[in-house]
């Protein structure tokens, strides 16, 4: 598997090793070169190639080492690592067809770890592989000399095999320095991000939202000025504590409906409409959640009471809605049957969807209004 994100500090330092490392064995090269030909204990049978072999690894390396510094990318394409590999393979078998020792060094190596740079362990393979290759070609012109041949080949694999392994533990290290760098720098952040709300939230707690609840109990606000700063109090309060704001929502749909109701309920008058909600469920509760609505409709409407208190249960088997207020309360067996607030909206609603609604209230005494609606299998 190629390497999938590079750090440019350390693809900067692999690169200048190869480059060093290329233009060290190419002078190797040239001084073994020097050597085999002007050498008088050594007959070369073809000194021309190992002249033409010299100068062209040379100029090669002048040319690789120029072109890579001015244009770091070549050395990342297939072209540029194609040259270096079949460079480096000539060198192998220069010696055999020269008809002296070998004199290549350490060359060939430059052009496989250009290839691990390129393409880290898939450069490796393809390098390792037409090194051996090359190593092993002079068996097809004779039939002696395998040990030296096998020697060779598997000084390659070693040596390509190990800068691999070496390259890929590098750029696998490197690659989590720097995940763990930005996940901290991250970290940092989100933590100055928190440390700033929460002082600004504070601020707000102590300044802003103190002035909203002494505009709710002054009693010559009017209904529409209670009304806005309840509802700019519950707009702060979810900016400042998002994490109670994401609480009350679910996938279900039942919890979230009822508050919003109750909210909605609150912003149109002057009476606080208190909400406690414990569960949620994902069954159909559209019915009893608006009969719910009409009832604290009702109740802000007709009670004249300061608060409202509304409960909301929902288990498994049944959901569980009660509505109450200490206002001036009322008769229902006097209610007139031409008016459809409790009758239909209320008590109809609840027996069209199969629950039921219990009205609890007398004059002088407050009201409660008890919902119930079954859910789960019918």
């Amino acid at each position: 598997m190629d390497y999938p994100q590079r750090s440019e500090d350390l693809e900067s330092t692999l690169l200048w090793i190869t480059t060093g490392y290329r233009l060290f064995s190419a002078v190797w090269l040239s001084i073994l070169g020097v050597v085999v030909v002007a050498g008088e204990s050594t007959e070369v049978e073809r000194p021309a190639i190992v002249t033409v072999t010299v100068v062209g690894v040379v100029g090669w390396a002048v040319l690789a080492t120029g072109a890579r510094i001015r244009t770091p990318s070549l050395a990342r394409s297939w072209g540029f690592v194609a040259v270096d590999l079949a460079i480096g393979a000539w060198t192998v078998v220069a010696g055999t067809v020269a008809g002296t020792i070998q004199f290549a060094g350490g060359y060939p190596l430059a052009g496989a770890f250009a290839a691990i740079y390129a393409f880290s362990t898939t450069g490796g393979i393809i390098g390792a592989v037409v090194l051996t290759a090359a190593g092993l070609v002079p068996l097809l012109g004779q039939g002696q000399g395998l040990s030296q041949e096998v020697a060779n080949a598997i000084a390659f694999l070693f040596s390509v095999g190990a800068a691999t392994g070496v390259a890929a533990t590098l750029r696998t290290s490197d690659r989590r320095r720097v995940e763990a760098e930005a996940a901290l720098a991250t970290e940092r952040a989100e933590r100055a991000r928190a440390e700033e709300h929460a002082e600004v939230a504070t601020h707000l707690h102590d300044s802003v939202l103190q002035t909203l609840a002494l505009i709710q109990r002054n009693p010559a606000a009017t209904s529409d000025i209670k009304g806005l700063a309840r509802h700019q109090e519950r707009e702060l309060r979810r900016w400042l504590f998002p994490e109670q704001a994401r609480s009350t929502k679910s996938a279900g749909g039942f919890r979230e409906a009822l508050l919003a109701a109750c909210a909605e309920a609150e912003d149109v008058g002057s009476t606080k409409v208190e909400a406690v909600v414990v569960g949620d469920t994902g069954a159909p509760t559209e019915a009893i959640v608006n009969a719910a609505t009409e009832a604290i409709r009702n109740a802000l409407a007709h009670s004249g009471a300061e608060l409202i208190s509304v409960y909301g249960e929902a288990g498994e088997d049944e959901v569980l809605i009660f509505v109450k207020d200490r206002g001036s309360g009322f008769d229902p067996a006097a209610v007139d049957p031409s008016r459809h607030g409790v009758r239909e909206s209320i008590v109809g609603r609840m027996d069209r969807s199969g629950g039921s609604a219990e009205i609890i209230s007398s004059p002088g005494t407050g009201t409660e209004i008890r919902l119930r609606l079954p859910i789960g299998e019918s």
